[in-house]
Order: C-alpha cells, then sequence, then structure tokens
C-alpha cells in the first residue's frame, strides 16, 4: 500500500503518496537527472502528477498548475517535499526503526 503525507507547501495544503523506488529511479534516468541532459520541467510534472494526490488539481495538471500560478517558487519547493518524502525510513508494523536494536 502506499504511504501518504500531508504537507503545507507555501501556504498550499497537499497530499502525497509513494511510488515505487523503480519508478522513481526509471523517472530520473528518463529526465537525464542523473546524467548530462536534464529535462527538469518533466521530471516535476511527472513526479508532481504521480505522488500528488490533493489537491485534485495540482495533481490532474502537474507543472501546468504553477505554470498558470506563474509560481515556480511553490513547484521547486514541493519537488523538494516531495523527494524527501519519498526517502523517509519506512516505519515497520510494529513501530520500532528499521535496524533498531533492541
Amino acid at each position: 500500500m502506499a504511504r501518504q503525507k500531508d504537507v503545507t507547501v507555501n501556504g498550499l495544503k497537499i497530499t502525497l503518496q509513494s511510488v515505487s523506488p523503480s519508478w522513481y529511479y526509471d523517472l530520473a534516468d528518463r529526465m537525464g537527472i542523473t546524467g548530462d541532459t536534464r529535462k527538469t520541467a518533466k521530471y516535476f510534472d511527472e513526479l508532481i502528477c504521480n505522488c500528488v494526490i490533493a489537491p485534485s488539481a495540482v495533481a490532474a495538471s502537474g507543472m501546468g498548475y504553477f505554470d498558470e500560478q506563474d509560481d515556480l517558487k511553490t513547484a521547486e519547493e514541493l519537488v523538494k517535499e516531495i523527494e524527501s518524502f519519498l526517502r523517509e525510513e519506512k516505519q515497520p508494523r510494529n513501530g520500532s526503526k528499521t535496524g533498531a536494536t533492541q
């Protein structure tokens, strides 16, 4: 089941959902994020469309939403929030951290 998290970015309340690590790395490779030729706008768009589930206008429009708002700052901060969320350590069902000794 996908993890979810509510965040607020520049006053905009957003609900995120996780994607698989394979999907995330495939996206980064396809968009050249790890290489010399980057497709940053497409990377942002796909990441937003696949990880944001609310508000629906952001989820459906991706970067188009921020283009209409003329809001580069919120788009950048949202992508940072998404990447941070995807890298969060997943908590095991018993509530203890992975690898912790008891």
